[in-house]
């Protein structure tokens, strides 16, 4: 069975029970919102959850020769509305050198000449599930956050989480490589890590159909890591998610929800499935049947309920010494934390910080950053574009850093800021305090 031994085949879930048994939890009504990217959208938005934004949506060829394509940024995405298996899907990532050209993912240059084509293609039902006349959907590409990007240069990594009776029962992380075609699709090659539901934390890894993994390239480490221990951020946040995508379409008993991780906004859905494949089984080494047979008939009374029964039911061994760590723990306006210079246990340099939960993110005086060697270049992950007060465009460096606030390690990407008038030369920004209580204090 894919060239992977497992101990036990009967928990497995294969096609046919898939097909006969658990799809007959879907609705026609739910299947037909689901295959469509558009109706998905619009009523996952109207019911709070996380959606990357709509630019345009084109009915016919006529509105692919009007637009004015020259108008679109970088940073968006064409895709079929009832597109399957990641086909039809074009993602841009910024503008060209000249007008009319956008540069993709992987690095090709088009013009807006061969996005019309590729338009009208879609419309003429090319990528379509059921081959016939589809239409076009043009939305927002997501800031991946700074972990994912280090582990593709080949497209957007995403989170596959199956929800059965409002219980997430498995989850992957589906890594894009070039031989999938930067698409996060295991059947064309992609990475599929499997994930321990009760802590995010990555445990076994394949690629394609079946091939066993043990490592994967770093970009940022520049190395190869191991595919398990990598810990996936908003992870509660994402098991909310991929349950509320269920309570907005009740008629779906039966789904597995695709998550990418924005930068700054966390979790955003990117579709439903009403047929969920079965390859989740393989990165886990574990079966759906078994798992969805234990919350079958269960009465899960809301989202943290259902969390919590998730957690419990599937959490792997090492859950209890992972929830004990990561207790909450107490933190006051002003903390001394210790940041990561280098190699060795003892090369830390420690600084007071001030914690503000008004701030999204976290920053650092541009002097000290200087001072502590953290502006080298293959330590900025990227510049941030703002608009200074005085009404000046400038960009800001965004940094990798690792320090310890409170005994707890945290990893993340930090702005650099004049911040060389303020008591405090780090500030502590919201994003950081994830399993932290903060105490009033004057």
């Amino acid at each position: 069975m894919w060239g992977i031994k497992f101990s036990n085949y009967r928990q497995f879930l294969t096609k046919n029970e898939r097909n006969k048994v658990y799809l007959r939890k879907n609705s026609s009504e739910g299947k037909q919102i689901a295959d469509s990217k558009l109706k998905t959208k619009k009523l996952l938005a109207k019911n709070g959850v996380g959606v990357p934004e709509l630019i345009k949506i084109f009915r016919k060829a006529e509105d692919v020769d009007n637009y004015v394509w020259e108008k679109l940024e970088g940073n968006f995405v064409i895709k079929p509305v009832t597109g399957y298996g990641g086909e039809g899907i074009i993602v841009v990532r910024r503008r060209g050198k000249w007008a009319g050209e956008w540069v993709l993912m992987n690095g090709e240059v088009v013009t807006s000449q061969d996005l019309k084509v590729h338009c009208k293609e879609i419309l003429g039902g090319k990528y379509s599930l059921h081959g016939m006349a589809d239409r076009v959907l043009i939305e927002e590409r997501i800031k991946i956050h700074p972990l994912f990007l280090a582990l593709t240069k080949a497209g957007t990594p995403d989170i596959r989480v199956i929800v059965y009776n409002k219980v997430p029962v498995m989850a992957m992380f589906r890594i894009p490589t070039e031989k999938s075609g930067g698409k996060a699709n295991l059947q064309q090659g992609a990475i599929g890590l499997g994930i321990d539901i009760a802590t995010g934390i990555t445990t076994f890894g394949v690629e394609g159909k079946g091939v066993e993994l043990k490592r994967i390239y770093d970009h940022n480490k520049k190395k190869r890591i191991k595919v398990n221990g990598i810990k996936i951020p908003f992870w509660k946040e994402i098991l909310e998610t991929s349950i509320k995508c269920q309570e907005a379409i009740p008629s779906l008993g039966f789904i597995g929800v695709d998550v990418v991780l924005d930068k700054e906004k966390g979790p955003m859905v990117l579709e439903v499935n009403a047929r969920p494949g079965l390859s989740i089984q393989i990165c886990n080494k574990a079966g759906l049947k078994l798992r969805m047979d234990k919350v079958e008939g269960v009465e899960v009374r809301s989202v943290n309920h259902g969390i919590t029964l998730a957690r419990y039911m599937f959490g792997e061994s090492f859950f209890e010494k992972v929830e004990e760590k990561e207790k909450t723990k107490m933190v006051g306006p002003l903390e001394t934390i210790r940041i990561k210079l280098g190699k060795g246990k003892k090369n830390y340099k420690e600084v007071l910080a001030k914690v503000d939960t008004g701030a999204f993110r976290s920053s650092i005086d541009r002097e000290m950053a200087e001072s502590l060697g953290l502006l080298r270049e293959d330590n900025v992950l990227y510049y941030r574009h703002y608009r200074s007060s005085l009404g000046k465009n400038k960009d800001r460096p965004v940094i990798e850093l690792h320090y310890w606030l409170n005994g707890k390690k945290i990893s993340t990407a930090v702005s650099v800021a004049d911040r060389h008038k303020l008591r405090t030369k780090f500030l502590i920004g919201r994003k950081d305090l994830d399993g932290f209580l903060i105490k009033a204090k004057k």
